[in-house]
């Protein structure tokens, strides 16, 4: 699933969101908080009504926090979807010092097994809103964790950085996990869509909105059983 950009003299006007996507991640979002409330309603009454020993109190309440934090994983993507298509102030932004940053805190989130590594060469300094390209970085790596998670084999995701020769900048982002058949490819920018029940959909579309709104195009290569890679490119001067 390739989008390309396009410029006067180099690649084409991004396509806006569609007006009807925020309308319809909103409703598929608020059913899945209400299911998240829902479990920790249910756990909070089994510990009301019964005495659990320590360790089924502890297992409770960890399902409990596991819900409640997945409730405002999804209300905070939602807000960030929202406000991806708003303008924003935008500061000079050092792309390869950003992504180091970031990785650092990340790693510790890496699945067992998993190993999450940088090669920054770009060296690209771009106006742009460092807040939310943090969040788009946190939407890629989560989706390759999960790739890689859903094997239980461990991996490699590597986030890499560079310039084209056309003067373009390129950040990859790629992992060594099972890739897509081509029917999910096809679907995998369509917010909420997701092929685990336990999990939002939004993290690509999310990333996608965020990075055109850097004047951006994103593609993704995913062949079934040869990993994943998510390209983003835009032009280093603007």
């Amino acid at each position: 699933m390739i989008e390309t950009p396009q410029g006067p003299t180099t690649k084409a006007a991004l396509p806006e969101v569609r007006p009807d996507v925020l309308g319809h991640v909103a409703s598929a979002v608020v059913h899945s908080v209400i299911n998240r409330f829902s479990a920790i309603v249910s756990q909070a009454e089994m510990l009301k009504a019964r005495r659990p020993t320590p360790a089924e109190a502890a297992r409770q309440a960890d399902a409990i926090i596991a819900a409640a934090l997945e409730g405002s994983t999804l209300a905070r993507r939602l807000a960030e979807y929202a406000r991806s298509s708003t303008v924003s102030a935008m500061t000079s932004v050092d792309l390869d010092a950003l992504i180091t940053s970031r990785l650092a805190v990340r790693r510790n989130d890496a699945p067992d097994g998993v190993a999450l590594v940088g090669d920054l060469a770009a060296r690209a300094v771009f106006p742009g809103d460092a807040p939310r390209l943090s969040i788009m970085l946190d939407c890629l790596i989560d989706n390759a964790f999960e790739a890689l998670e859903s094997v239980g084999r461990g991996g490699l995701v590597t986030v890499a950085t560079r310039t084209d020769p056309q003067g373009w900048l390129e950040l990859d982002v790629r992992d060594d996990g099972p890739g897509m058949a081509p029917d999910v490819l096809e679907l995998a920018l369509e917010p909420f869509f997701s092929t685990k029940a336990e999990h939002s959909g939004l993290g690509l579309p999310l990333a996608r909105s965020l990075w055109r709104r850097h004047r951006g195009a994103f593609s993704i290569d995913a062949p079934l059983g040869r990993g994943a890679l998510v390209r983003l490119t835009r032009p280093l001067s603007d």
